[in-house]
Parts: C-alpha cells; sequence; structure tokens
C-alpha cells in the first residue's frame, strides 16, 4: 500500500510542477507499451476469466495545430493465456490540452484487427503529457477498448434418425468485449 501512496504522489507532485511546451505544426509520432485487460464468462456463465494483452504501438501522423493531431498506427499485442498475437492497424484523432501548466490529452483510435479473431475496434484514452525537453514528451492514459469481433455460433439439436445430440452450425454472430486499457509511451 505504500508504494501505491508513494507513487500517487510523485505522479501528482510531477504533474503540477512539469508543464510541457505548446506543440508544433508539422510531423508527430509515438511509440507506446499497450496493456489491456478483460475478464468474460468462457464456455459456462459463472466460469470467469481473465485475459490480458501486453504489447507495442506505434503511429504517425501531422500535428494540425497546438491541439490536434490526426495519424496512423500499428500495434502488436500479445496475450500470454492463449498464446495469440494480435495486429491492430488503426486510425487515431488526439487532442492535447493546455490549462497552464497542466497539460492532458484524450485520443481516440478505431481501426481493425487483421490476426487471430479478425474484428473491428474503437478505443477512447484520456491522461496527462509530461515534456522530457524540446521536441519529446512522456503520455500516460487509461482508457477502454471495445472489440467487435465475429464468433461462430452453434445451436443443440436432437438428430431423430440416431437420437443423439449434436451440434449444428447456426452463422455468425457479432460479439462486443470491453478491455480496460493502460499505456505509456514517447511521442517525438
Amino acid at each position: 500500500m505504500k508504494r501505491y501512496l508513494i507513487s500517487f504522489f510523485v505522479i501528482t507532485f510531477l504533474a503540477t510542477s512539469v508543464g510541457a511546451k505548446e506543440l508544433k505544426s508539422g510531423y508527430r509520432g509515438f511509440f507506446e507499451w499497450d496493456n489491456r485487460l478483460t475478464q468474460y464468462d468462457e464456455w459456462l456463465p459463472g466460469n470467469k476469466v481473465t485475459y490480458y494483452y501486453t504489447g507495442l504501438s506505434t503511429s504517425h501522423g501531422y500535428q494540425i495545430n497546438p491541439h490536434v493531431f490526426v495519424g496512423a498506427g500499428l500495434a502488436i499485442d500479445y496475450c500470454p493465456r492463449d498464446e495469440s498475437i494480435e495486429i491492430p492497424l488503426f486510425l487515431q484523432a488526439r487532442t492535447d490540452l493546455r490549462f497552464g501548466r497542466f497539460t492532458p490529452f484524450a485520443d481516440l483510435r478505431g481501426g481493425y484487427t487483421l490476426t487471430d479473431g479478425e474484428c473491428w475496434n474503437l478505443s477512447p484514452t484520456i491522461g496527462y503529457r509530461f515534456d522530457w525537453g524540446r521536441k519529446v514528451g512522456l503520455n500516460i492514459g487509461v482508457g477502454a477498448t471495445i472489440d467487435f469481433h465475429k464468433v461462430e455460433v452453434f445451436n443443440v439439436v436432437l438428430d431423430e434418425s440416431t437420437g443423439y445430440w449434436m451440434l449444428a452450425y447456426a452463422g455468425q454472430d457479432m460479439r462486443t468485449k470491453l478491455l480496460f486499457t493502460f499505456r505509456v509511451g514517447i511521442d517525438f
């Protein structure tokens, strides 16, 4: 518990004492460490399973003015539970605000995952940008990721010719998955 309190006070101190310089128009890039966590029922109701994804992402684009950025990026995420790898491509819009020395941001990523259960996703994040020098900043953000993916649906039916119950393919259905998201990275 002491470690969490010390971390809280250090972050609070940094947030109030370090201000970011105003961003200029032109190229801007990001390199971030992404973490996502979710828990949902697997197979049977009440059988909660936790999935954790970690990976790296990079995005590049154009800083339109000191407050608006638009760009595109790529991430590579790994889930140790089922040893799967996801590679989402995304578009990103971000706004950097400045209230004196306080420099929060909000961004929105929307894209498509190319591997392991292809799906659409949307990820809003809010956070804080710390100035690290002339052109580099440290970004810490929290948010959510919403995955929209297709799943195969099967029904249990009675085969009247044999008298056995069997699975019958019923098609595909669209499902959503909500994940808590935490990102730490730099912009340059």
